[in-house]
């Protein structure tokens, strides 16, 4: 009996073991997949591929695109991140997005983009009660034919820029699961130059 009571605690034993190392496995997968993230660059009039511009992602670092516009981020981890092309005296429809992470590949993050001969940046900071991963989203009507939209995430200081605008009259939503803020939205005039101090101010719901 007591030969029995120990083959069935062995088994036991193993079978727990071979549990554990199937959760640990798993976890270790789970931390270690990583994914990639793609699009394509076009210019505003005709479409065409726009070679050589630099896209940046937080986090990662930056590439530039192929001869067909083309440009891939491999490695990225779960999570949100955001994507900025730039290229010098060309503004970009979005001028930078959001691009959360969870589990799976994104690809078609696209831009457009549109030349001039000047641009602008809007920056500002959230405080309160959260200043880091507040998303700000950007929409807006140019002076011009170009329209641009975007979205950004705070930084850990709760500082945020939207750059490589054109002139015109944007506005800024800010927004995060949980909080509430001062202002729903502000709406900025850009004329001959660039324009600071949009702050918000958050509050816990």
């Amino acid at each position: 009996m007591n030969h029995k009571k120990g083959i069935i605690t062995q088994l036991l034993f193993c079978f727990l073991m071979m549990m554990f190392l199937a959760v640990i496995g798993c976890k270790t997968d789970d931390e270690t997949t990583t994914y990639t993230i793609s699009g394509n660059v076009t210019y505003y009039s005709g479409g065409d591929a726009f070679e050589d511009i630099t896209v940046s992602l937080t986090g990662v670092g930056s590439t530039e695109t192929d001869s067909a516009g083309n440009y891939s981020f491999t490695g990225v981890t779960n999570g949100t991140h955001v994507l900025t092309p730039s290229y010098s005296n060309y503004i970009f429809d979005p001028v930078s997005t959001v691009v959360p992470i969870d589990g799976a590949n994104v690809s078609h993050i696209n831009f457009s983009a549109y030349y001039t001969s000047l641009s602008f940046d809007i920056s500002g900071t959230v405080g309160g009660n959260v200043q880091s991963g507040v998303e700000l989203i950007l929409s807006g009507s140019s002076d011009n034919t170009f329209q641009q939209s975007g979205t950004v995430v705070t930084n850990s200081d709760g500082t945020y820029a939207f750059k490589n605008l054109s002139a015109g009259t944007y506005t800024i939503i800010p927004s995060l699961s949980g909080y509430t803020f001062d202002l729903e939205y502000q709406d900025i005039k850009i004329t001959s130059g660039d324009v600071a101090n949009v702050d918000f101010t958050s509050y816990l719901e």
